[in-house]
């Protein structure tokens, strides 16, 4: 027995020695605490320690500092703690870098033991664990940052390191005050890496600072040179000012004796014989000159009767008696005090053919002021027809409350906030733009896209926890943008293209809604994410974190903003409801595209966000994590595909909520509608009064009428309040508005009263309602709800068939005046239309008290349009029977573009054909330009004739003489033409994007940004592949420019075209070069790289600005050459104005043109016919490089700037497509010149400037055609919100510049070829003098002169002469393309109006009306831009013909009056020729 008892002490006492640390009695310890102290009952407890007692094993309190007491036996001194802080050396360890560079890192911990209960019985070894700690957390630390980081960022490192140590040993009770790293080993190579890059940064700084003292002594000596040059040009200056006085003074004394001199001579000729003295002087003075021919040079001048002396004298003496007698009438008619005005005999005389053409100028204000009117019609049309289409929604703006009582009538309690509610707290986390198949996890996907499977804890929960989980498609109502997604989810309507309210202006929801209801009941509602909430629900939130979300780039700023304050809000207890708006999945979509890795890693993160916060729920608190909307296969969104409109919607309680699975049959998808009224009776709040979304029955409970069933709302009363609120909802908005069929409304108001009638019947009985009853509850809500989506399309007629009327009568008023020009002046039909819409104004104030302006301008623009069609009626009816011929020739002229056309508009009412309205357009277009030989061909054009009809009457373009092989070579030419346009529209329709509709088109791979690329080797070709465009871009307008002698000039233009246009190019491909680096691959660039996606785009756009201001101030591109000495030897040639294509060695053109205007040479003819006896030089008198092309240089290099502006704002891809674009233009300029030169050739044009309908449509449809040839689509989603940011990746302030790119990036090609318009008009020309072959001779209806004049090619100078004819062709071209286009608005106005009951209307018609229209509105505004900057050509020119002319007459005055001074050293004959040859020293007379 005493055996056992000893044996069983033994093992007592081994077992209390094992359970005491070994950390706290080992000697090396002591810094952690001091011996364990026996119990002597009396304990003395020194500061800074704190003892740990148990009592009889168990914790019983900590001993304070001082005098304690306990008890012996029962009482144990278990642990003894030092409270002060100890130092832990942390061993040396290795770690990688971010770089992948191993280093090896100690350190050393700084702790204090806050609480030693814990340190006590928290951890078993807390040194052990708190150094594995440290060291496991400066691994994972290291692992995060570079080896130069490492360095420069130690102190961030360890506050890191303290932070996560900190998060771990708070239980524990132990508090990390410091760390920090004492040594950081490298690796030896690496070693030698670093001490050769520090050299390397010395060497650079010693560099740096010799450089900059060379640079100060340099500073310093050119200093010097400045002052010394400063003071010796004073010595000069000085020196000059002496020397002039002196001269002066010289100049004086001279002019007096020469006075006294000519006096003394005046009076010996009036002696008698003082003739013969005269003439014997004048003989002596010929003998002389003649004496000192070539002792100076070697080039002698002599006339052809040398030796009659007795001639030389008699002319010298005519001179001068003509010059008597012009003295003594000047001085007859001088003023007294003897001033004597010497006039000559050289004043210019303009024929009265020049005085006429001089007279008649350009028509500049009446046209651009005819035109403005046009398009403004056009716009009010436009305006009326869309007020009356769209849809339109009244608001209803009351709100609901806590007493409302929902049927009158009623008697009882409340219907809304009954009782306690079934959650206190919620928390809304949208994610943008998550998709249905983002949500779905499928474990049998062994390869998943990055899209799949990346959100895996909504499938662990529903599996884990299926009765507190449910994951829905949440179907959205189309539009699906952010705006119209929040106001459906929020007030539980259906938001519409317009929602009119009545504060229109506002931004904010007017409408009641579920955010106003959280406030009202005194809900605290947090929200952070997305801005657009701020806008929409100003001052509503208890708390506010608003971020910027309008950069699509920007994946992270709004998703780690909503990070750094989400956890702790809801650790808080300062909230009720918490909505949280996360972009980075909507904005990688946009950005990359769904299938990315980057939206692996955004999916990724949002799965950690929801499991954490998952974590962070209480009992009482509802999750709801949904998506507003989905996303195409290519990021985008705002269509109404399935793909767009079907996001996900997880709902989660900590506490059992939703039936076993298979207890209740399950919503298949969940309309957006129904969370608002759920959300509002789950949460205890009254439902949004315009609510039409039906409740979602799974969170509520069966009403079983068992006693025990839940204090909360069931099923059947929340069905019923739901229905009861709609059918007010209902009632009050037929009140307001009457757009609801009154049948649909009659049944459903049948339908309530039944409902209410059973309900109130079983709520009598004491019954709960029965499952028929609660089914015909939802099959009202869904009755009402697809009645008001079906109803809700208010359109106007009144308004739609007047904008319909007013669209008609503009193309009207535009075919007129394309055929009959100006139809006179707009005061009196726009005074009149004023005068009609003040009376329309008038009637609507008298009759319903306020005035609609859009009546007011309807009535204004159709009356005064209806007015200026009488008045071309008017003027068409008396033209006669020469007006009706032009009329029977326009018909045959009109058949075959107006067929075109018509099919043009008639596909825009075909939803087929408009979804694939690309190729459509490529079609026509390819058949129209096949048609324009055919009907050559067909005319006897295009081959030359057997002999030609010389019958023919000329017209206002020069008639050549008949040349087979001129015809030919244009028939060449002309065929070259159409097999460069087949080419580039065969190779466009590589760059077409898809709509949703064409299942199985692949959109282009042209229009995914470089950046979206992941194949390294491809990414580079495309880039080349662009690079070699831009450059072929360039290279084509400055050549161009070049071959027609218009780069010559040193003016502003040709800064422009020389400098700033290549110079934008460069910056052009720097921006692709750097926007599509990948962001991984640069990260130590990252800084420099966005800088340069700022820097780059804006000094693109600024060069480009800056051209085009230069091209508007000074768009002049003449170059006059100065005239060279002509060989006295060489025959003498009558004066030509001649086109030359020589190469002139002197100026150092490739190619000269001197364009010699005639009309300048008339207006001198009486000047040269003065002197013609005695010239001997015939070369042109203004040689003037690039005047042949005065008028269309400037339009191709505004077109050439605006080209490169706009490839700029389109993905890198589309460089190639911008080239087609130019080849494609450019064939239709030269087809067009072609066409005009086979029948000039032959004989068959019929006068005048204008341009057929046949070229004007061909470039209207290549306008549309290049709208889907840059990836364009008439489609919301299609639109590219990535040029919104080009120049700007940080986002915008405002809207303003963000909507004029997105703009300009849409309508790039509407925009290029309506500047480019009016080259239609001048390329005719501009190739007139193309191998020779405008030269004609003097045919048949020539007359005296003619055939000598014919040899010019004056090219666009014949547009000058003609001003008239010009003002009217310009304006009957721009009528003609804004026809077309307007044609093509009416058209998908009509398609709107007559199938707005369409399936396909909001999808197909309604998009296509809107991009049609806007596309109008952009082409009207630069046709105007293209007309104006004509006109601005035209006054520039014509101001610079009027400084020419006058500096000739100056310049001709001068010379003659210094030849006739130089007589007495001159023989007569030079004097002569002298003065005929010297009118301008740089202008050839």
């Amino acid at each position: 027995m005493l055996r056992t008892v000893c044996r069983t002490g033994s093992a007592l006492l081994k077992h209390s020695r094992r359970t005491i640390p070994p950390l706290w009695t080992a000697p090396a310890q002591q810094r952690w605490a001091s011996s364990l102290p026996m119990n002597t009952v009396v304990l003395f407890v020194p500061q800074q320690e704190a003892w740990v007692v148990e009592r009889m094993g168990r914790f019983h309190r900590i001993l304070e500092p001082g005098l304690n007491f306990l008890i012996p036996i029962l009482d144990r001194i278990r642990y003894v703690q030092s409270l002060k802080e100890i130092v832990i050396d942390v061993p040396e360890q290795s770690a990688v870098s971010l770089d992948n560079v191993t280093l090896q890192i100690d350190g050393v911990l700084y702790l204090r033991i806050l609480d030693p209960f814990k340190a006590s019985y928290g951890v078993e070894d807390p040194e052990y664990a708190v150094t594995q700690l440290a060291q496991t957390t400066m691994r994972s630390e290291l692992g995060k940052l570079t080896l130069d980081k490492v360095f420069r960022e130690r102190e961030i490192l360890n506050t890191n390191i303290v932070h996560s140590i900190n998060q771990a040993s708070d239980e524990w009770g132990i508090r990390c005050l410091r760390y920090e790293i004492k040594d950081i080993h490298v690796p030896p190579r690496v070693k030698e890496s670093m001490q050769m890059q520090v050299e390397a940064e010395r060497k650079k700084r010693a560099t740096v600072l010799e450089s900059e003292g060379t640079r100060e002594a340099a500073i310093n000596v050119a200093e010097g040179m400045k002052q010394a040059q400063i003071l010796a040009s004073e010595g000069q200056k000085a020196e000059q000012i002496n020397k002039a006085a002196g001269e002066a003074n010289a100049v004086l004394a001279k002019a007096a004796a020469k006075s006294k001199a000519i006096r003394l001579i005046s009076d010996a000729l009036a002696e008698q014989n003082g003739n013969a003295a005269a003439s014997f002087s004048v003989a002596e003075q010929y003998v002389t000159a003649f004496s000192g021919l070539a002792k100076e040079s070697n080039t002698i001048l002599l006339p052809s009767n040398t030796g009659d002396v007795s001639s030389m004298v008699t002319q010298a003496m005519t001179i001068y008696s003509s010059l008597a007698k012009q003295t003594q009438r000047v001085a007859e008619s001088a003023p007294a005090k003897g001033v004597v005005c010497l006039h000559t005999h050289s004043t210019l005389t303009l024929p009265a053919r020049g005085r006429k053409h001089n007279s008649a100028r350009m028509k500049r204000l009446p046209i651009l002021a005819l035109l403005l009117w046009i398009c403004a019609v056009f716009y009010v049309g436009i305006f009326l027809f869309v007020g009356g289409f769209l849809l339109v929604r009244l608001e209803v703006n009351r709100s609901s409350s806590c007493h409302d009582l929902l049927t009158p009538g009623d008697e009882g309690e409340q219907d809304f906030c009954r009782g306690e509610p079934r959650f206190r707290r919620a928390v809304v986390l949208i994610i943008d733009a998550l998709k249905i198949d983002f949500a779905r996890f499928d474990a049998r996907n062994s390869a998943p896209k990055p899209y799949e499977n990346k959100l895996p804890v909504l499938q662990e929960v529903m599996s884990s926890r299926p009765a507190h989980s449910r994951l829905y498609p949440f179907r959205a109502d189309p539009p699906t943008t952010t705006m119209q997604r929040i106001k459906g989810f929020t007030t539980g309507s259906l938001p519409t293209f317009i929602d009119v309210g009545n504060n229109f202006a506002s931004t904010a929801i007017l409408e009641d809604n579920l955010v106003h209801q959280l406030g009202q009941a005194g809900k605290r509602v947090v929200f952070m994410g997305d801005d657009t909430w701020e806008s929409l629900f100003p001052k509503k939130f208890h708390r506010s974190l608003p971020f910027p979300s309008f950069n699509v780039k920007d994946l992270h700023t709004v998703d780690d903003g909503i990070l750094e304050h989400l956890y702790p809000t809801m650790g808080g207890s300062d909230w009720d409801v918490l909505i949280a708006h996360f972009l980075g999945v909507d904005h990688c979509g946009h950005r990359f595209g769904p299938d990315h890795p980057a939206m692996a890693d955004k999916l990724t993160q949002m799965d950690g966000v929801i499991r954490s916060v998952i974590g962070r729920l209480e009992n009482d608190t509802l999750l709801v994590v949904m998506g507003d909307h989905g996303m195409t296969d290519t990021g985008d969104h705002g269509g109404e595909s399935l793909k767009e409109t079907d996001a996900a919607l997880f709902l989660y309680s900590p506490a059992p909520i939703f039936p076993a699975p298979g207890a209740q049959a399950e919503p298949e998808v969940v309309p957006q509608t129904d969370l608002v009224p759920t959300l509002a009776l789950l949460l205890g709040t009254p439902i949004p009064y315009s609510n039409i979304g039906q409740v979602l029955l799974p969170l509520f409970p069966q009403d079983t009428g068992s006693p025990g069933a839940p204090p909360h709302l069931s099923q059947a009363e929340a069905l019923w309040i739901n229905a009861k609120q709609v059918s007010r909802f209902l009632e009050t908005y037929t009140q307001m508005a009457r757009d609801i069929p009154a049948e649909s409304l009659s049944l459903l108001r049948e339908d309530f009263s039944r409902i209410s009638l059973e309900y109130r019947s079983s709520a009598l009985r004491g019954l709960p309602p029965s499952p028929e009853l609660v089914a015909t509850l939802r099959g009202y809500l869904t009755a009402v709800r697809e009645t008001c989506r079906a109803s809700w399309a208010r359109f106007h007629p009144a308004k739609m068939a007047a904008g319909i009327a007013i669209l008609t009568a503009a193309c009207a008023l535009c075919l007129a005046v394309s055929e009959f020009g100006e139809v006179g002046s707009l005061l009196g039909p726009l005074a009149i239309g004023a005068g009609l819409a003040v009376g329309v104004a008038t009637v609507q104030l008298v009759t319903g008290g306020y005035v609609d302006a859009s009546w007011c301008l309807g009535a204004f623009a159709l009356s005064s349009q209806l007015l200026l069609l009488r008045r071309a009626w008017r003027a068409a009816r008396s033209g006669g029977s020469k007006d009706g011929a032009g009329r029977r020739e326009l018909l045959p002229q009109l058949s075959a573009p107006l067929l075109v056309l018509l099919l043009r508009c008639a596909s825009l009412m075909s939803d087929s054909y408009v979804i694939a309205e690309g190729r459509v357009a490529t079609f026509l277009l390819c058949s129209l330009v096949l048609y324009v030989p055919l009907r050559l061909n067909w005319d006897g054009l295009l081959l030359p004739p057997v002999s030609p009809d010389l019958q023919k009457p000329p017209g206002l373009h020069p008639s050549p003489p008949l040349s087979p092989s001129a015809v030919r070579r244009e028939s060449l030419t002309f065929v070259a033409c159409v097999a460069v346009l087949t080419g580039s529209l065969y190779l466009s329709l590589s760059f077409h994007g898809c709509r949703e509709e064409q299942k199985a088109c692949q959109p282009s791979a042209f229009l995914v940004p470089f950046s979206r690329l992941q194949d390294s080797r491809l990414r580079n070709l495309h880039y080349l592949l662009s690079v070699a465009s831009l450059a072929a871009w360039t290279y084509t307008l400055r050549r161009w420019l070049r071959h027609y002698g218009n780069l010559n000039f040193p003016g502003p233009a040709v800064v422009t075209a020389r400098w700033l246009l290549p110079s934008a190019s460069v910056c052009l491909a720097l921006h692709w070069a750097v926007s599509s680096t990948p962001e991984e691959s640069f990260r130590s660039l990252a800084e420099l790289i966005g800088l340069a996606l700022v820097v780059l785009p804006r000094a693109a756009f600024s060069l480009l600005g800056l051209g085009a201001a230069l091209l508007w101030l000074d768009p002049l591109t003449v170059f006059l050459k100065a005239r060279q000495p002509a060989h006295p030897l060489g025959p003498a040639v009558p004066p030509r104005y001649r086109a030359s294509t020589g190469i002139s060695p002197q100026a150092e053109l490739h190619h000269l043109i001197p364009q010699l205007y005639q009309r300048m040479r008339r207006s001198l003819e009486d000047g040269e016919q003065a002197t013609a006896a005695a010239e001997g030089d015939g070369r042109p008198a203004v040689e003037a490089y690039g005047l042949g092309t005065v008028y269309s240089a400037p339009l191709v290099l505004q077109w050439g700037l605006l080209g490169l502006g706009l490839l700029l704002l389109h993905p890198e891809g589309l460089a190639f497509s911008f080239l087609l674009l130019l080849l494609e233009a450019a064939a239709l300029l030269h087809l067009h010149s072609s066409s005009t030169s086979l029948a000039l050739l032959q004989g068959a044009h019929t006068g005048g400037f204008g341009v057929p309908w046949t070229q004007v449509l061909l470039w209207a449809l290549a306008a549309t055609q290049f709208f889907h040839a840059t990836g364009h689509l008439p489609t919301f989603p299609s639109i590219q919100w990535g040029a919104a940011f080009v120049g700007f990746p940080q986002g915008h302030t405002g809207t303003l510049i963000p909507a004029t790119l997105v703009t300009l990036n849409t309508f790039s090609s509407h925009i290029l070829f309506a500047v480019g318009c009016p080259l239609l008009l001048f390329w005719p020309l501009v190739c007139e003098a193309r191998g020779g072959r405008c030269r004609r001779g003097s045919g048949s209806g020539a007359g005296p002169g003619e055939g000598e004049e014919a040899e010019d090619a004056v090219m666009e100078m014949r547009l000058r002469e003609r001003p008239l004819q010009f003002s009217s062709a310009l304006l009957q071209l721009a009528a003609r393309y804004l026809f077309i286009h307007g044609a093509q608005v009416l058209a998908s106005a009509f398609a709107a109006a007559i199938l707005r009951r369409h399936l396909m209307v909001w999808k197909v018609f309604a998009p296509k009306l809107m991009f049609e229209a806007s596309g109008f509105m952009v082409t009207s505004a630069f046709v105007l831009l293209g007309v104006a900057l004509v006109m601005r050509v035209d006054a520039v020119v014509s101001g610079w013909f009027k400084r020419l002319l006058p500096e000739q007459s100056r310049a001709r005055l001068s010379s003659c009056g210094s030849h006739i001074g130089a007589r007495d050293s001159k023989g007569p004959t030079e004097t002569a020729a002298d003065i005929g040859a010297s009118g301008n020293p740089k202008l050839s007379v």
